[in-house]
């Protein structure tokens, strides 16, 4: 990659104007955005380029909106956009990432992350359970991550239980819904999901059933704590 470019990661692209587009990427700075001209035209070369999904080394020029001046692919991820049930992932992902991070978050560390997740979805016969790896595992780089191995209220390490209701892991005397309560080898997976290196994930293959109703009780985490349900979320429940 040209030392003098940005390795950047394509979130999403809008329409400007009749032939250009606005390029929004995430880099390991954070989001920045980038007027790419006259890319809508057949013969433009950056044409194939400005898609979301699409990992770049590009050159920006300087100003409150910059121009894409020149852009070079990294990685195509040519097994994810052949697959409709992984590229729309890739869009509950992007969604996630554009609306929540911040100026102050370790974008460095994120970014590195992605590329992994990335990586590991292109490979991955158990798509849906990389997209828990990364739900759960940004929220934790959001600051809301849980804490599965002790009470949340007294520390105590057995018997344990996650209440869905609250999102949190309690004993037995401080556990106030067993309605909502899932005991220790249910709420493993999750444990899983968050803990895991994501370039050494080997695939639960949990049931649909099981799968379903963890995916319910991230879904409500991210309610709880983020207040976002992203709009791709739908789209993949609908095809799952």
């Amino acid at each position: 990659m040209n030392r003098d470019y940005d390795e950047a990661y394509i979130l999403r692209t809008i329409d400007y104007q009749e032939h250009s587009k606005l390029i929004y990427m995430y880099t390991a700075s954070g989001i920045k955005s980038g007027l790419a001209r006259g890319v809508k035209k057949m013969q433009s070369p950056l044409r194939h380029l400005m898609q979301t999904g699409m990992l770049l080394s590009v050159d920006l020029s300087k100003g409150k909106l910059p121009t894409i001046k020149d852009a070079e692919m990294l990685t195509y991820y040519k097994s994810i956009k052949e697959d409709l049930i992984k590229t729309t992932i890739v869009s509950v992902i992007n969604e996630l990432i554009y609306y929540n991070v911040s100026d102050h978050d370790d974008h460095q560390k994120l970014f590195q992350f992605i590329k992994k997740v990335l990586d590991a979805l292109s490979l991955s016969d158990s798509p849906l359970e990389i997209l828990n790896v990364f739900e759960l595992k940004f929220l934790y780089f959001l600051g809301y991550g849980i804490q599965f191995n002790r009470c949340s209220a007294c520390s105590k390490v057995e018997p344990l239980f996650f209440d869905s209701h609250s999102g949190m892991v309690f004993c037995e005397e401080h556990l106030e819904h067993h309605q909502h309560a899932l005991d220790k080898e249910a709420f493993a997976p999750l444990q899983y999901f968050l803990h895991v290196d994501i370039e050494k994930f080997k695939p639960l293959n949990l049931d649909k059933q099981k799968h379903q109703r963890l995916q319910a009780i991230i879904d409500d985490l991210y309610d709880v704590h983020l207040s976002a349900r992203p709009k791709a979320k739908k789209i993949l429940k609908s095809l799952d």
